[in-house]
């Protein structure tokens, strides 16, 4: 976690920060600004609430404050809360010859879940996230340029295929 608090502050030297009213900071460049809330601990950009640890703007707006970055970690980061919850002794399962289970459990059969099949043809390419668009450039036959076909080309010293 060390490192990982390294490098997002590193990355945040880069970005501008200006101190709003009260607890507010504004942090960001041009277009890509964010607004962070110290008394609720909130930012408009959404991965510090729910990673619970500093991100790339909320480093700068503390740096700016000059407030500690280890207050904005949750208490699950740390090595207190680790130790804590693998501190108690955990015991091995008995063997399965041993297990006390209820006759009313054991007489119950499992059946298979009744999922049909969707009608219409199965899909033949994976489905592509909403938030990755990808396009590709036309190649142009008639020259080898991108960005237009053969229809739209206007090159001119290439003769067409007939």
């Amino acid at each position: 976690m060390e490192n990982e608090l390294r490098t997002t502050f590193e990355a945040g030297t880069r970005l501008r920060a200006h101190s709003l009213i009260n607890n507010l900071t504004q942090v960001g460049i041009s277009n890509d600004t964010d607004i962070l809330d110290f008394v609720e601990n909130m930012c408009t950009y959404r991965e510090f609430q729910l990673n619970r640890m500093p991100w790339v703007h909320s480093t700068r707006a503390t740096y700016l404050r000059g407030k500690s970055l280890y207050d904005l970690y949750s208490p699950y980061y740390t090595s207190e809360y680790w130790k804590r919850a693998y501190g108690k002794a955990i015991y091995p399962i008995l063997h399965e010859v041993d297990w006390n289970v209820l006759a009313e459990i054991t007489g119950t059969p499992i059946m298979t879940p009744s999922v049909r099949r969707p009608p219409g043809r199965p899909p033949t390419q994976r489905k592509r996230s909403r938030h990755k668009c990808t396009t590709r450039l036309r190649k142009c036959t008639r020259c080898a340029g991108f960005g237009h076909n053969q229809t739209t080309c206007l090159n001119h010293t290439v003769p067409r295929p007939m």
